[in-house]
């Protein structure tokens, strides 16, 4: 943690002061997706080669990752505060600030508001770096697909009218990689979060016992407990899709035109269009959530079963529909500027590394 946080400081300066140096690309080194899925009279895309596709994938898969080590170093107390609200049973409820004194009651004081912090970095890069990648993959390949075979590229054939609209098929494109990216990324993503959530509510005092203990108690099985991938993979892959499609859109309509003018303040730009995406994102799976938590840290002996259903059905039985909602706040602000200092981040890496 000492030595993150000071790094991200840095870099933080460094994306300012170099932000005109790195500049927006011309409008004739555009993303090929924005070329793909325009319709009218532009020319037909070329289809993008499945070896570009890949490289830009790639590098795609390095500039999330360390992305997503900066943001989740920089906003780890609030992720450790929704976890041990959303971790209450037997209908209680922690405020906002009866959290935090739980958290710091404990042996390590202040310092446990960042329990978790490493295995969270180490578990988010590669997971977050696939996700991304095969997300960047997916629209690269299927974008010109799309557009080829059910949109306006239909007019070069045989002069078929297209079955969909290039803007409909762009707004699949983006839901259906989203969601292909999101379960790729869901099995490398929960066992670090079953480690970095026990870590939060208390259960272990450091990763290496977390670790230990867990496997001697059940093996494998502790770090996929019962229903942990499913859950998993409900919460996230919506979650990937209403992020993704509010920030590209965003993006498309806002950041990119007033970037060509003004590249120096881009940065800002892009997180403002992450923090949104990302508040709407979180608060619309906010329940969903919620199950996520507590099959992974309180259904090890399977209280739950491994059953969606159940879980919630219990979670409704504690405070209705008002209990879905259990850290939805410290969530929502660890949510929002984690995704706007993310996809600062994210654009700042993707124009460092020239992701087209």
């Amino acid at each position: 943690m000492k030595i993150f946080i000071p790094a991200i400081i840095l870099l933080l300066q460094l994306i300012q002061t170099n932000a005109k140096a790195i500049s927006i690309p011309p409008k004739s080194y555009a993303l090929l997706n924005r070329n793909v899925l325009r319709g009218g009279s532009q020319q037909t895309p070329t289809l993008t080669t499945k070896s570009s596709a890949l490289a830009e994938g790639l590098k795609n898969t390095l500039a999330s990752g360390l992305a997503a080590a900066c943001s989740k170093t920089i906003l780890a107390p609030f992720d450790t505060i929704k976890t041990v609200q959303q971790d209450v049973t037997g209908g209680m409820s922690l405020s906002l600030v009866q959290a935090v004194k739980k958290i710091c009651g404990r042996d390590g004081g202040i310092g446990n508001l960042y329990a978790g912090l490493g295995v969270a970095v180490l578990g988010s890069m590669p997971s977050v770096g696939l996700y991304f990648g095969v997300y960047s993959y997916c629209k690269e390949t299927l974008s010109p697909f799309f557009v080829t075979n059910f949109g306006s590229g239909r007019n070069d054939d045989d002069n078929s009218q297209p079955f969909f609209s290039d803007s409909t098929l762009q707004t699949f494109t983006i839901a259906l990689s989203a969601a292909i990216g999101n379960t790729v990324a869901s099995f490398s993503r929960v066992p670090y979060e079953v480690v970095k959530q026990s870590l939060q509510t208390g259960q272990y005092s450091s990763t290496m016992e977390a670790l230990s203990k867990m496997w001697q108690t059940s093996g494998m099985r502790s770090f996929f407990p019962l229903g942990s991938v499913s859950i998993q993979m409900v919460r996230d892959i919506p979650y990937a899709i209403f992020t993704l499609l509010s920030y590209e859109y965003i993006k498309e309509v806002w950041v990119l035109k007033q970037s060509e003018n003004d590249p120096e303040n881009r940065w800002w730009r892009d997180m403002l269009a992450g923090a949104t995406a990302g508040g709407i994102g979180s608060y619309l799976t906010n329940p969903l959530d919620v199950i996520k938590t507590r099959l992974q840290t309180t259904d090890v002996t399977g209280e739950y079963g491994g059953s969606i259903s159940k879980c919630a059905l219990s979670v409704w039985n504690e405070g209705g529909a008002a209990a879905f909602l259990r850290g939805s706040v410290p969530r929502l602000m660890h949510k929002v500027p984690a995704n706007g200092a993310f996809f600062v981040f994210y654009e700042f890496f993707r124009r460092v590394l020239k992701v087209e």
